[in-house]
């Protein structure tokens, strides 16, 4: 696919487009490692900065996932689909933290009013 001139998207839009379709199709699975910036560059018609600022879109999005060193990756876990047992049971736990720490500070705060109150 080259980008279109013709197209009023910007030719980051219709990069960043184009790969979002190859990602929700399945074409690009998840856990698979994009090809690097310049043949994307290459690939699309475009400068590698466009492609860059595509990839930052979606990399915001949740889609793709950088590694330093590594490369870009379709994240395993793109937005919109079910999370998985595991996730789930580490979310209820994290829930369950971030209450307990609620509890903790409030403690924490009647405990701190009490020490000034008796100063």
């Amino acid at each position: 696919m080259t980008v279109s001139p013709d197209d009023p998207r910007s030719a980051y839009a219709q990069v960043a487009d184009d790969l979002r379709q190859r990602i929700a199709t399945g074409v690009v699975k998840a856990g698979q490692r994009l090809d690097g910036n310049a043949k994307l560059a290459e690939q699309y018609g475009v400068a590698a900065m466009t492609v860059r600022h595509a990839l930052d879109i979606l990399r915001d999005e949740g889609l793709i996932v950088s590694q330093q060193g590594r490369g870009t990756f379709v994240a395993n876990d793109p937005p919109g689909e079910e999370a998985s047992p595991r996730d789930q049971q580490m979310a209820d736990e994290l829930t369950e933290i971030k209450a307990a720490l609620e509890l903790i500070n409030s403690r924490l705060d009647r405990l701190e009013h009490q020490v000034r109150d008796r100063a």
